[in-house]
């Protein structure tokens, strides 16, 4: 059977995660209510679709933690001498993606 290739619409994506939840991760069976894709689409597109939200919710997570640090950096009241940065700022590392929560109230 030769296969069309078709994008996947918004609601079969929906379908899926809700047939992977579902069977558990059981692909062979979520595949078989797919009938115009096959096996490795459905497990591939599943995985794309996980690794896709992955990202866009790390890149959330970082955009909220700058906006904290920005609202929350204490002002300065002599133009002469910059704002200090708070000890959460100062031991922000760009490569890590993990920051103790404790640090923010320090």
């Amino acid at each position: 059977m030769v296969r069309k290739i078709t994008r996947w619409t918004q609601e079969e994506t929906e379908l899926l995660l809700r047939l992977v939840q579902q069977y558990q991760n059981n692909f062979k069976l979520v595949a078989s209510v797919f009938p115009s894709r096959s096996y490795n689409q459905v497990k591939g597109h599943y995985f794309n679709v996980q690794n896709r939200t992955k990202i866009f919710e790390e890149e959330h997570a970082t955009k909220v933690i700058q906006q904290i640090l920005i609202t929350t950096a204490a002002p300065s009241f002599d133009s002469k001498v910059p704002a200090a940065k708070s000890k959460a700022s100062a031991s922000l590392d760009k490569d890590s993606s993990f920051y103790s929560f404790q640090d923010f109230f320090e």
